[in-house]
């Protein structure tokens, strides 16, 4: 496995981005259950993606003990495009419609990748393999730091937010 290494670094990104998470939620004077909807699945968006991304990050290298390299992403890839497209399309059907729209656009891109991984898995190659997990972790981790800088900062759609101001008054 060539990539080991990247898959390490990649993983100890997740667990940062996941820590600083963890220390806005502490840091906030509410608990989050009185959080906004937006907030709540952007930490829970985080915390999620960023343990799947630990997970695949480990999981080749937990395979490399029992099976030859062409399995490993074989395997792995297949596995990881499954979760990813379970995950992306739950999402998109039922948490997007409380999350910036950046997020829906995500998911439906999320819902792309999925694809991609399932078809690499079964009519790539072993370097096609390997490069399409690599690629989906760092698709991951930039998710990862739109959910982080989005829960940072508690950015709105404005024209969500437009819409619900008409209704009250």
């Amino acid at each position: 496995m060539h990539s080991a290494d990247l898959m390490y670094t990649i993983a100890q990104i997740a667990v940062a981005l996941a820590g600083f998470s963890a220390i806005i939620v502490s840091l906030n004077q509410k608990p989050i259950r009185d959080w906004d909807i937006a907030d709540q699945v952007n930490i829970r968006l985080l915390i999620q993606i960023s343990m799947v991304v630990i997970f695949f990050s480990t999981f080749p290298s937990f395979l490399a003990i029992f099976l030859s390299n062409s399995d490993i992403w074989l395997y792995s890839l297949w596995g990881y495009g499954l979760i990813h497209l379970t995950g992306a399309g739950f999402f998109l059907l039922l948490k997007s419609k409380h999350t910036p729209r950046i997020f829906r656009f995500a998911a439906i891109l999320g819902i792309t990748v999925g694809l991609l991984q399932v078809a690499t898995a079964y009519f790539g190659s072993d370097l096609a393999r390997e490069s399409m997990f690599i690629f989906t972790l760092i698709w991951h981790l930039g998710i990862i730091f739109m959910a982080f800088i989005l829960l940072l900062y508690q950015i709105r759609d404005t024209t969500n937010n437009v819409g619900n101001e008409g209704e009250s008054k």
